[in-house]
């Protein structure tokens, strides 16, 4: 998709797979990047509030985010991520869970005529009970389709 290709309302959820997140891939992750005891340790998290291994937020993002750059829908039109704003973790994210993504397009502005505009995305994942466990805008400079 290109710039004028995004409609503000738009909803992705059909086209994104679930993503489940691995015990393994959770503490592998943590262990280099976020080494909390309620990412890596199994024995310590199990003690805490959360009753066992939760994914880092961060990690999480980038997993779920992963969803939708792998279903190519704005490959052709992306240029770069701009910002992420507003991230909200709602609910721990556990391993072995499958959770559902949905990407809605937020806002677009056009930042240069014909060449390129800013698309807002907001990000929504939930877990099987439907609750919603994160929340967060990607802002993305995309190209026109006269600069393809």
């Amino acid at each position: 998709m290109y710039f004028e290709d995004y409609e503000v309302g738009q909803i992705f959820d059909r086209e994104i797979e679930s993503a489940i997140l691995t015990e393994e891939e959770i503490i592998e992750n943590a262990s280099k990047y976020d080494p909390r005891d309620i990412h890596c340790d199994k024995n310590l998290a199990e003690k805490s509030r959360f009753k066992g291994i939760i994914s880092s937020g961060i990690f999480s993002i980038m997993t779920f985010w992963s969803k939708w750059v792998k279903t190519g829908i704005d490959a052709d039109g992306m240029i770069c991520g701009v910002s992420i704003e507003g991230a909200k973790w709602l609910k721990a994210v556990y391993p072995n869970v499958r959770y559902d993504i949905k990407v809605k397009i937020v806002d677009k502005k056009i930042r240069k005529e014909n060449i390129d505009g800013f698309v807002t995305y907001q990000m929504t994942v939930e877990n099987p009970e439907k609750d919603l466990v994160l929340d967060f805008l990607v802002t993305g400079l995309v190209k026109c389709k006269r600069n393809s």
